[in-house]
């Protein structure tokens, strides 16, 4: 068997052939740590950058709707959420054209408006984040 594969590693672990000619699999004890710790902080970067991004497209007569976002969110848990308890209303129903809005880019639906825009250059982000994590 000269020249044939005895030994394939990966980050997850690695095979290497035995004496009596079977496989055994050998799993890597730090991948699993480190898996969880650079999804950790991919997830903090998603929710920081959606709140980030999100703001430029909040309706802002005080700021306070803005700042809600920031007391709402914790970042590293998959939500982000304007606490404000008008926040529903401006966001499903403000009118750009007749609210008080002094933001120029600020009405309803900044998420998705948000998203449109920056949705690729965050997931991207969040992918190097992970697989710098695991190198």
């Amino acid at each position: 068997m000269a020249g044939s594969i005895r030994f394939i590693e990966t980050p997850r672990g690695w095979v290497k052939h035995t004496a009596n000619g079977r496989a055994e699999l050998i799993w890597n004890p730090d991948f699993a740590p480190k898996l969880n710790a650079s999804h950790n902080k991919a997830q903090v970067f998603v929710d920081s950058e959606v709140l980030r991004t999100s703001n430029r497209y909040v309706p802002e007569v005080t700021s306070m709707l803005k700042k809600s976002g920031i007391l709402g969110t914790e970042p590293g848990t998959g939500e982000v959420a304007w606490i404000a308890p008008y926040a529903w209303r401006q966001y499903h129903l403000v009118n750009r054209k007749t609210s008080q809005n002094i933001n120029p880019l600020g009405g309803p639906y900044w998420f998705e408006r948000a998203w449109r825009v920056w949705g690729k250059s965050i997931i991207l982000g969040a992918k190097a984040l992970i697989a710098r994590g695991l190198s």
